[in-house]
């Protein structure tokens, strides 16, 4: 605490109460702030037009206050509703308490459940909580004069009790770590990443309006169409409904029922991740992937527009073990089916920059592991085809469009086995025999055995400490309670520094002031304003520029990125943008057909 109170001029624990609407920023309804060098409590009441123009300014410059907040995108999300500036150092006891017991089977990480981890007296009831929570939220903003200022102690209650979770948080940390200074930069670099998906939530995802509503409109018609289309190619639905009957049956058709796994019920699973794996060796299974997220979806799939027409939704960063965000497929266009992506655009003044990392796991694999061979692969500009040259595959002058098929089989592989995929995993995953899964499993495992090594060395490590850990502080513990899958012990250094990286990324595009729109597993969806020519330019470079000395700073070596500009509709690739196009042709029929009856007087 000496160190944090000597650093910074003000520490302060805040918390906001709020009404929030799905696609909608939040609309502050009041704020509690107590600065802890001097012990003085500040209430806000907000509702209403003329107290926010009167808290205009935060009483806390951001620039000399280190913000304490449990989950602090909701605090940051009203800062800005507010018209404040987005705070700049974030203690947030949500993520220290996610590096504490990631992986150890925790019971939640709520405010209510974090404290009683720590034996805090004096915890709110849950009940308690959920009813003003509620209250809040239905009465907005007609609250009777009586109950300010009892949501006003509410409010207080929440920010005492995240005060005292810092106080213990801070006291456990000093002794796990002597080194203070270093879990101070790390608590600032994950807290205000998580504080800043607050902005880009807010900035949202801009649509081509026009193509979502026509969807949304037309959407029972257009399902209809995609069930009788699939029934000549996969029939497994009847009356409109999944059956697992004729899913039976049609995988047995296909040859397919000894290989599907089964739940511990016995029965067939259905799950995408499944559908995934086979879609890559039966064109049926893809079809009916492809179809599925549509047939299956009672609203339009992957978007939650707000009242300005732009989509938005939880990013949930730190939702998954690795660190990588969490997003929901039903209402984020980049969970969803990737055709839906059809549905991003923006206006004539406006374009869309996708930005994304090139081989960014290959690359973190190569110098995390300081395998020399896999570095001169990722030098070479494409490492998937400098490593079918490497074990004979294709010949050594090969160019990619000549040997695509090759190239793709040895990517699959390689990023399959950089995961710890099996000869047997590999087989089923590219539908080849045994024999040739094991070749390639054996060419590929020889040519980077540096990385294989420290692969086994990097998992040994852990299982003596008890723990993973990324280069900014990330933690993954290995929990006694249950044995950790290989798999996933592999592929957590890898898939945890690549969301290190992107969190640097957006840290730094921001600092930049570019608007960004999305962050994607290794991907920034930046939203600019057209110039002339040379200022676009500029950008862009500036927006690569960024992103590569973002990896460089957590791994030590820049990663590529590559940019696809966006206009009034987001384009898509090969089998997507063929899908998308079948999607489409359905939708027109179905608005044709909808017109011709609606003046016929059939339709309402």
């Amino acid at each position: 605490m000496n160190k944090i109170f000597n650093q910074f001029k003000n520490v302060v624990v805040y918390d906001y109460e709020y009404k929030s609407t799905p696609g909608n920023p939040p609309e502050p309804v009041c704020v509690v702030y107590k600065e802890l060098h001097t012990g003085q409590i500040t209430k806000q009441w907000l509702v209403g037009q003329d107290n926010r123009n009167f808290y205009s300014v935060s009483p806390f410059l951001v620039s000399e206050t280190l913000f304490i907040a449990h989950y602090s995108n909701a605090e940051v999300s009203c800062d800005l509703a507010m018209g404040y500036k987005k705070p700049i150092y974030i203690w947030d006891t949500f993520v220290e308490e996610k590096k504490l017991l990631n992986g150890k089977m925790a019971r939640g990480y709520g405010l209510l459940d974090t404290a009683t981890r720590y034996k805090i007296p004096d915890i709110m009831d849950a009940y308690e909580k959920t009813y003003w929570r509620t209250h809040i939220m239905e009465n907005y903003p007609n609250y009777e004069k009586e109950n300010v200022p009892k949501i006003l102690n509410y409010c207080l209650n929440d920010v005492l009790l995240t005060e005292k979770l810092f106080l213990k948080q801070v006291a456990l940390l000093e002794t796990l770590d002597d080194n203070f200074t270093r879990v101070l930069q790390q608590a600032i670099f994950h807290g205000r990443s998580l504080g800043l998906t607050a902005q880009i939530e807010r900035n949202g995802i801009p649509l081509n309006l026009t193509l979502y509503n026509d969807l949304d409109k037309y959407y029972d018609e257009v399902r209809e169409q995609e069930i009788k289309e699939l029934e000549n190619v996969f029939d497994v639905y009847e009356l409109g409904k999944f059956s697992h009957k004729k899913f039976e049956a049609a995988l047995l058709k296909e040859k397919l029922l000894h290989r599907w796994p089964r739940s511990e019920k016995g029965r067939l699973k259905t799950d995408d991740r499944t559908f995934y794996r086979f879609s890559a060796v039966n064109e049926k299974i893809a079809a009916f992937r492809n179809s599925k997220f549509i047939i299956e979806s009672r609203t339009l799939k992957g978007f939650c527009v707000g009242k300005d027409g732009r989509s938005r939704a939880p990013l949930n960063l730190f939702g998954q073990i690795t660190g990588r965000t969490n997003v929901s497929t039903a209402i984020n266009p980049f969970g969803a089916p990737r055709r839906m992506r059809t549905i991003i655009g923006t206006d004539k003044d406006h374009y869309l920059v996708y930005a994304d990392w090139k081989s960014q796991e290959a690359v973190v694999q190569a110098y995390l592991s300081q395998d020399k061979q896999m570095i001169a692969a990722i030098n070479s500009g494409d490492p998937y085809l400098y490593t079918a040259k490497k074990v004979g595959a294709v010949p050594k002058d090969a160019i990619r469009k000549n040997v695509e098929d090759e190239r793709e089989l040895y990517k699959q592989s390689f990023l399959a086995i950089g995961y710890g995929q099996t000869p047997y995993g590999l087989k089923n995953k590219l539908g080849i025999s045994l024999p040739n899964a094991t070749f390639i499993h054996s060419q590929i495992v020889r040519t980077f055995n540096v990385f294989q090594e420290w692969s086994k060395a990097i998992i040994s490590k852990a299982n003596q400490r008890g723990y993973f850990i990324t280069k900014y502080g990330w933690k993954y513990w290995l929990s006694d309670k249950e044995i950790a899958n290989p798999r996933r012990l592999i592929n957590w250094p890898i898939q945890s520094h690549g969301s290190e990286i992107l969190r640097r990324a957006m840290i730094d595009l921001d600092e930049k002031n570019f608007e960004i729109s999305m962050i994607i597993h290794d991907a920034v969806l930046i939203h600019c304003k057209k110039k002339n020519l040379r200022a676009m330019i500029n950008d862009i470079k500036e927006i690569k520029k960024v992103m590569s000395e973002a990896a460089e700073k957590v791994i030590g070596a820049p990663i590529g990125v590559d940019v696809e500009l966006i206009g009034e509709s987001y384009v898509q690739k090969k089998e997507d943008k063929k899908r998308w196009e079948q999607l489409y042709e359905k939708l027109i029929k179905a608005k044709t057909g909808r017109i011709a009856s609606t003046k016929k007087g059939k339709v309402d």
